[in-house]
């Protein structure tokens, strides 16, 4: 298998309400199977995901955090308007609306103006059909579309591109029972498509001033899927890593209660 892969030149500064595939179309000629991949920056500048900081009001939960964190309490509660859970109080790793678990709900100060803020896009699986069908009304070509982000590793330093939205391609490949060099039965091998085509877009893209916010990849045999990135989240049941991360929070919050009370927090000795 052999691949392309390469960035949009000429992308102009998008602001909201911009037709981001009409701007795609009007720079480069797409194929039938091309990897569309934007940076979630452009759309959600598209989408009027963006925010003035002096319009947020924090509330004492976001003050408490913006304080361990080190934070703008406003950027604190904007991050808390977009999640469901907190699985660390510092940093603050949240799991957003849709599902996502990532540093500060995924919420951007980068590319956008001093005083702002940027939010994902509210469903990213949703923006992505609607760049897909929309390259397609105004092309004729199917390709495939992948929202990407930039999210840490557990274990690792430093951050990769990773799929927070997706249409047209399976974000997962099970090779399980398929066989290996040797006649082996694969038992646990499960692709994460979609997240290595984001992370092969990104370190081209780039993360600061390159100005380039859109890439093809071109080439590559795709499972199509309309499923979206969803599947590739692993259930409450199934991650550990999850449960024990929120037992931690429930914990750590019951104490910060009980000393605010005068109390002494379970667990801990008398000095």
């Amino acid at each position: 298998m052999k691949i392309t892969a390469f960035t949009v030149d000429g992308v102009p500064m998008i602001k909201e309400g911009d037709d981001l595939a009409e701007i795609l179309a009007g720079l480069v000629k797409l194929e039938d199977d091309d990897i569309v991949v934007f940076a979630h920056t452009i759309v959600s500048k598209a989408e009027g995901r963006r925010y003035f900081l002096g319009d947020i009001v924090p509330t004492p939960r976001a003050e408490e955090l913006a304080r361990l964190n080190n934070e703008d309490p406003r950027f604190i509660q904007h991050v808390l308007n977009n999640s469901t859970k907190i699985l660390m109080r510092h940093p603050l790793l949240v799991e957003t609306v849709w599902g996502n678990v990532c540093i500060n709900a995924g919420t951007d100060r980068s590319n956008t103006e001093s005083g702002y803020i940027l939010s994902l896009p509210e469903d990213p699986d949703r923006s992505a059909r609607r760049l897909r069908d929309r390259l397609f009304e105004l092309t004729g070509k199917r390709v495939a579309v992948i929202i990407t982000d930039t999210n840490g590793r557990s274990f690792r330093v430093g951050q990769i591109g990773v799929a927070v939205g997706c249409a047209g391609i399976a974000a997962l490949r099970d090779r399980r029972g398929d066989k290996d060099l040797f006649g082996h039965e694969l038992k646990i091998t499960i692709q994460a498509i979609a997240d290595e085509a984001a992370a092969c877009a990104n370190m081209l893209m780039g993360e600061a001033d390159e100005g380039t916010p859109i890439a093809i990849i071109r080439g590559y045999q795709y499972l199509k899927d309309d499923r979206g990135i969803k599947p590739s989240f692993r259930t409450d049941e199934e991650d550990i890593v999850k449960k024990a991360l929120l037992e931690m929070v429930e914990r750590e919050e019951r104490a910060q209660k009980a000393i605010a009370h005068g109390e002494r927090p379970s667990g801990v000795a008398r000095p």
